[in-house]
């Protein structure tokens, strides 16, 4: 890409805002990011979670997930390259469906951004607090291992605040650091691997009810719960540092192939099959064979360096334990990166006040990056385990990944003839296969993990309906802060009455209410809400609303059939596999089209398109061929 064509600044504020930020991050960079993204608390955990949920068949639950985002990545390819922007996750929406799925998919994904440094923090406490309790980090509670109060969550909040140091500093040292660090993230796990495979013992394979003892369903399950679905997030996450890449068109659809897909599938598959043929049941306390007691066993905080001194090597247990802090430290300095370019999206798309685009010297945007740190401090208290969280943060980070398909079938209707250096053959295959592979991902998570996340990512509505809407002069102010006011109070009462929320043992809590009132409670809250706000919206707050209603019908359907089928609590599913499957994939390809029809060409798309016809021709070839 040329300087010139980089340097003209786009008509509007929407599209001048990343004229501020500086082209620093090479491909190299990049695709490091995104490696370290992936290779960080994942590696040190996963491999027992999904063992765990899935047993030996754990190894093709890592093939699935590649897959799954293989078929996903596609669609975000075309995106990246057509348009580099920072926090793009996040924009994105807003060019093809306005403002209300816009802020509901940047709610959802803001969430996920603020509580994954955290879940790395937790990481590094749990291996070091598991190899040394004298330290006092962790603490069993109803018989699960989480962090301590006050010991390890204030030791949490330290590791947090240097997180923010470290980003203040910009992308540059982000990325310049992280790319020795990614070096020594590659090499120690295929080492850890190498070590296992010498205590190689092939009965693990088949001991306890064959291949896959748990059934079928697991390998499915185990996606988001075993942490698989959290360990490939990298892959779109690259695309959140678009607007600081060097030749964008270029380098995105590269890193997303290489530090995305390949680097990860070859290293967690060798840990995968290393770990099962490592274990040694006696060392773990638990009968050969009982492979949904690992989550419990004596080698729950610190897997992999169990296995690797069960092995023999007890030499290589202070090399395992040092990466066990750099690692998932690496990571939660890159994701707390990651949510303040969320934060600064969001400003942008005007759904956040202006003050968190302010940018300081280094290029960083330094209001959103303290935002996010003090906010990030509150993720520590609902769910102080790994274990515990990986689900719903699973679950939030492929939120985000169900907008590729109907933004980039959108924007072929739209944008037609914007300059697309990707431009995919059977577009509305490849969004719609995407969009499916994304919410199945989803109902894969599991009743507890869905509604706990969805009973906070709601929260969107009355932020909307009392911020953004009124704002924006679409909405009356009074009724809209009555319905949001009402909403927010219906909202915590049927929360805490379904029983469901923040529970460390996963149950429902006694005395919660059965599941016809609850969920009819949330339905008919939700349509109350939306009914009144479109009834006091004028005609552009209207067409925001028609925008993202397709998304809001979408989540409250899974939830449905999450509880009814297989992955939900019920000892005997309505809905038996593959019923559920079925009934999941019609739900997403009627969604999917809904989503295609509801959306169309907007203000912000236009600024866009018109920044682009400025842009010499020389300049445009240039950007289309980088």
């Amino acid at each position: 890409m040329s300087g010139t064509a980089e340097s003209l600044p786009a008509e509007g504020g929407y599209e001048a805002s990343d004229a501020h930020l500086k082209k620093q991050i090479s491909l190299f960079g990049l695709i490091a990011l995104a490696v370290s993204v992936q290779v960080g608390s994942g590696w040190l955990l996963a491999t027992l979670a999904a063992a765990s949920l899935a047993g030996p068949a754990s190894i093709l639950t890592w093939v699935l997930g590649a897959v799954f985002f293989g078929i996903i990545g596609v669609t975000w390819m075309e995106l990246g390259a057509m348009l580099p922007r920072s926090g793009a996750g996040v924009r994105y929406p807003r060019l093809t469906h306005g403002a209300f799925l816009s802020w509901f998919n940047g709610w959802g994904y803001l969430i996920a951004a603020l509580s994954l440094p955290v879940i790395e923090v937790q990481a590094v406490l749990t291996y070091l607090g598991g190899n040394w309790p004298g330290l006092g980090l962790l603490e069993e509670r109803e018989g699960i291992t989480v962090l301590s109060w006050p010991s390890g969550i204030l030791v949490g909040f330290v590791l947090l605040f240097v997180f923010f140091l470290l980003n203040s500093f910009g992308a540059k040292l982000l990325s310049e650091s992280n790319k020795y660090v990614t070096i020594w993230k590659l090499v120690i796990p295929i080492v850890t691997a190498i070590l296992m495979f010498t205590a190689f013992s092939s009965a693990n394979f088949t001991i306890g009810g064959g291949f896959a003892p748990l059934g079928g369903g697991a390998i499915f399950g185990a996606l988001a719960s075993g942490g698989i679905v959290f360990a490939y997030s990298g892959l779109r996450q690259i695309l959140d540092f678009g607007g600081e890449v060097v030749n964008p068109q270029r380098n995105i659809p590269i890193a997303i192939v290489v530090g995305g897909l390949i680097i990860p599938l070859v290293i967690y598959i060798l840990l995968q099959i290393g770990f099962i043929g490592a274990i040694d049941w006696a060392s773990a306390g638990l009968a050969p064979g009982d492979w949904a007691g690992l989550q419990g066993s004596t080698w729950a905080s610190a897997p992999l360096l169990n296995a690797v001194t069960a092995a023999g090597f007890t030499w290589f247990a202070i090399v395992l334990l040092s990466d066990a802090a750099l690692s998932p430290a690496a990571t939660g300095w890159v994701w707390l990166g990651i949510g303040t370019r969320t934060v600064y999206s969001m400003s942008v798309n005007g759904e956040l006040p202006k003050g968190f685009q302010r940018i300081n010297r280094h290029g960083t945007p330094i209001i959103a990056l303290a935002a996010c740190t003090v906010l990030g401090l509150l993720f520590f208290f609902p769910a102080p385990s790994w274990y515990l969280f990986v689900g719903m943060v699973s679950i939030a980070l492929t939120l985000s990944y169900v907008m590729g398909g109907p933004v980039l079938a959108v924007l072929r209707r739209t944008a037609p003839d914007f300059p697309r250096p990707v431009k995919l053959k059977a577009p509305m295959f490849w969004a719609g296969a995407g969009y499916v592979a994304s919410l199945m991902l989803i109902y894969f998570a599991g009743w507890v993990p869905l509604i706990n996340l969805f009973t906070v990512v709601f929260f969107a509505l009355p932020l909307y309906g009392a911020y953004t809407s009124v704002k924006e002069g679409w909405s009356r102010p009074m009724p809209s802060w009555l319905f949001s006011g009402a909403f927010t109070i219906a909202w915590v009462v049927t929360a805490v009455g379904g029983g469901w929320l923040a529970t460390l043992d996963q149950e429902q809590r006694p005395g919660g209410w059965g599941f016809p009132l609850f969920f009819g409670l949330i339905v008919l809250i939700v349509a109350v809400f939306m009914a009144g706000l479109y009834t006091v919206s004028n005609d552009v707050g209207r067409r925001h609303i028609r925008g993202g209603t397709w998304m809001v019908a979408t989540i409250l359907a899974v939830l449905f059939v999450a509880y009814l089928g297989p992955f939900g609590p019920l000892d005997s599913p309505v809905l038996a596999n593959p019923i559920d499957l079925i009934i999941m994939i019609a739900i997403a390809i009627g969604s999917f089209f809904w989503s295609v029809r509801a959306g169309g060409p907007t203000e912000e798309l236009a600024e866009i398109l018109a920044a682009n016809q400025m842009r010499s021709p020389a300049d445009t070839a240039d950007t289309t061929g980088g």
